[in-house]
This record gives C-alpha cells, sequence and structure tokens, in this order.
C-alpha cells in the first residue's frame, strides 16, 4: 500500500517527500477546472486578458475596457486549497523542501546535464515567495496600493479558506471580485509550476534516473463518488427485537430480504422474473 510507504512524518526522509510531492500533484491535476478548463488556467497563469473596444460609428466615441474571463469561484477555491500546501513551510511537499529532495536523490550527472533544478527554484521562488511584488499588477486608491499577490492573500484568508478581518484601510477599499481576480491568477500559476515539477520528476522515473515507489504515479488520488458495502439483509415484522447474533437468526422472525416480495414491492402471485428496483 502506498499509505504504509508514506507513513513516517517527523524525519521525512527525501523519497518519502517526493512521493507525497507527488500524490498531491496528481490530486491537484486531476482536478475538474484543470481537466475542463486547462485553457482558462493557461489564460490566467500568463496574466492574459482580452481587449474589447466598443465604437459608436456615429459620434466616434469608444471605449476600451480588459476583460479577464474566471472560473466559478466555488470550483476554484477548492483547486487552491489543493496548491495550497506547496506553498507552505511546514508541508512536508512545500516547493522548497521537495527540490532539496530531488537533489538529494539524483545524480549529478543528470543534475548537470538533464535538469535545471535552480531553473525550477527560480520559478518557484516567483510565483510563491514575497507579497509586496506584484506577478500581474497592482491595485491602486487614495488610500494607497497592493499587489495581486497580496491581494490573493485576503482572498485565501478572509473570503475562501478563512474568515479574518481585512486591517488595511487600502484593504477594505476593495471589493470581494477584486481579491478574487488576484487570486486566480496567483493561485492558477502556482498550479501550473506545481505540474511543471511533477513532469520533470514523472520524467525522470520514466528513465530510470530517480527510484521511487511507482504505485504514486497510478494509485488512486480522489475519493470514488458512490460505494457498496457487501452485506447479508434480512426483514423482521415492526417491533421485532434486533438480534445480537446474525449466524443464529429465528427463521419464523427473519427472513432474507430477497424472499420478502411484500417488502420488496410484489406479491405471492406475482410470477415475474428478475429483481426489482430499490
Amino acid at each position: 500500500m502506498v499509505t504504509s510507504t508514506l507513513a513516517a512524518m517527523p524525519g521525512i526522509d527525501p523519497r518519502e517527500r517526493i512521493e507525497r510531492f507527488v500524490l498531491r500533484a496528481r490530486r491537484m491535476m486531476a482536478h475538474s477546472l484543470v481537466r475542463e478548463q486547462p485553457n482558462l488556467l493557461e489564460d490566467l497563469a500568463s496574466g492574459r486578458m482580452h481587449l474589447r473596444i466598443e465604437v459608436n460609428k456615429e459620434t466616434g466615441e469608444s471605449k476600451e475596457y480588459f476583460r479577464m474571463e474566471l472560473p466559478p469561484e466555488e470550483a476554484f477555491e477548492s483547486l487552491a486549497a489543493r496548491v495550497r500546501p506547496f506553498t507552505m513551510r511546514r508541508e512536508p511537499v512545500y516547493w522548497e523542501l521537495v527540490l532539496d529532495a530531488l537533489e538529494q536523490l539524483v545524480s549529478p550527472e543528470t543534475l548537470a546535464e538533464i535538469i535545471d533544478v535552480d531553473d525550477l527554484r527560480d520559478h518557484w521562488s516567483t510565483v510563491a515567495e514575497g507579497k509586496k511584488m506584484a506577478q500581474a499588477f497592482y491595485v491602486m486608491t487614495e488610500k494607497g496600493q497592493l499587489s495581486d499577490v497580496e491581494l490573493a492573500d485576503l482572498w485565501l484568508n478572509s473570503d475562501a479558506l478563512h474568515t479574518q478581518l481585512i486591517q488595511s484601510e487600502v484593504g477594505k477599499q476593495l471589493s470581494l471580485d477584486h481579491r478574487y481576480q488576484a487570486a486566480a491568477g496567483v493561485y492558477a500559476r502556482i498550479g501550473a509550476c506545481a505540474n511543471a515539477t511533477y513532469v520533470v520528476i514523472a520524467y525522470l522515473v520514466r528513465e530510470g534516473l530517480l527510484e521511487m515507489n511507482p504505485e504514486v504515479l497510478t494509485v488512486e488520488v480522489l475519493a470514488k463518488t458512490t460505494a457498496d458495502f457487501p452485506v447479508k439483509a434480512y426483514s423482521a415484522e415492526l417491533g421485532v427485537e434486533l438480534p445480537t447474533d446474525l449466524a443464529n437468526l429465528d427463521p419464523n422472525l427473519w427472513r432474507p430480504l430477497q424472499d420478502d416480495i411484500e417488502f420488496l414491492g410484489g406479491s405471492e402471485d406475482d410470477s415475474s422474473s428478475g429483481s426489482p428496483d430499490a
């Protein structure tokens, strides 16, 4: 079982850390937004917007504005929750620790000739560290300015995962829409970086350059939405005392549910075959 190989938490070794990262990255990539709207997430990660221009041909007046397409907030909130551990230092999949582990596990030749860990570090540092420096835009008011990263943090902690009060005057001036617009781009970029790191790790495993429990690349990362439990089902008249031992049921009181025609909605004279829907 994969869970047994990943059980140790304090003192987690580099291989276990990489395996945990792979499982979390696969869970992130299995999210419905990633599967169904990859182009939208790519636009958000790149900061791409659409310029719209409307011109009144009679007056010559024009209006210009940028349009930013966003996914439903509820869906994106769950994606951000899956992405968040990569940016938290206390998590075993924190990006910097994962890259440290990767450097410990692959050979110097692989580091020199095949993968560029320094480039990955620079990419991660850009999207996951520093709040004052904007990734795509600033919002300015007469009370001051906030970067998109600061706004994304307000969305996460005041609207999405937590309910902290916004303390800054400029933050209080800005709306939920402003906070979500920033968060959509910031967390899409973190997700894209996690995906790129996963692709590197999966390549190294396939090429035999990194040893890892192969199950982490195939084990289910999403819980099933239906659950079937094998049971022995019996019926009895209302008021009959519940048995304490199923091995010695009184057949005069309890009978297998498939034999209880009345309970199943049929009759003793019903000659139809097959199992009715229940």
